[in-house]
């Protein structure tokens, strides 16, 4: 009797958690997913862009704001350590280097990892590893309308990519457009515009 007793109570219990269950899990699914955002193909009223300048990121102009306010104090330190650290990737091309830590990065500009990381985030709206692929992204881009001739693969390891997915993620990260389109549209505007500087 203490077991049938036992069973009355236990199986309501269990469909209760059952149908709980069921219904959480099919709310989830049924949640709205925000669409991806799709990258416009390259046409003549969307070019491939050619140059591009370091902003914040991506970031909504109230969040941005916030972050390049953050710390008052530490303000000027924070733009000194982002200034060298961008004098640095510019002079001398540290990017290149496929084996890049921001550790080794921070030891050269002499302060510490933590420090470098902060000053980046505050200073562009990116982390240390997005700062450098968006600096081997605009060198490929530069070396490409130099020599057009090069392929991508010859690209990516020439700006320090050792993998192909990660240099096309960064790229369409950067400019919207694979390192394919971008190549291609780049050729058909300089084709273009030769055809133009002889009529």
């Amino acid at each position: 009797m203490e077991n049938y007793l036992y069973l009355l109570g236990y199986v309501p219990a269990m469909a209760a958690t059952y149908f709980l269950a069921a219904y959480f899990f099919k709310a989830k699914s049924h949640r709205r997913k925000e669409p991806l955002k799709e990258n416009k193909p390259a046409t003549e009223e969307n070019p491939p862009q050619t140059e591009y300048t370091l902003d914040r990121g991506g970031l909504s102009g109230d969040e941005g704001a916030r972050l390049l306010s953050d710390d008052g104090a530490d303000s000027d330190e924070y733009d000194d350590l982002k200034d060298r650290l961008v004098n640095l990737l510019e002079s001398e091309k540290i990017f290149l280097d496929p084996g890049i830590r921001i550790s080794e990065v921070a030891a050269r500009l002499l302060t510490n990892k933590t420090s470098l990381s902060r000053a980046i985030r505050l200073k562009t709206g990116r982390n240390f590893c997005q700062l450098v692929h968006y600096y081997r992204v605009r060198e490929a881009m530069r070396l490409y309308t130099e020599n057009p001739s090069l392929t991508i693969s010859q690209l990516c390891k020439m700006v320090g990519f050792n993998s192909m997915t990660t240099f096309n993620t960064a790229f369409g990260r950067n400019t919207g457009f694979t390192p394919a389109e971008w190549c291609k549209n780049y050729r058909r505007q300089s084709v273009r515009t030769k055809a133009i500087r002889r009529a």
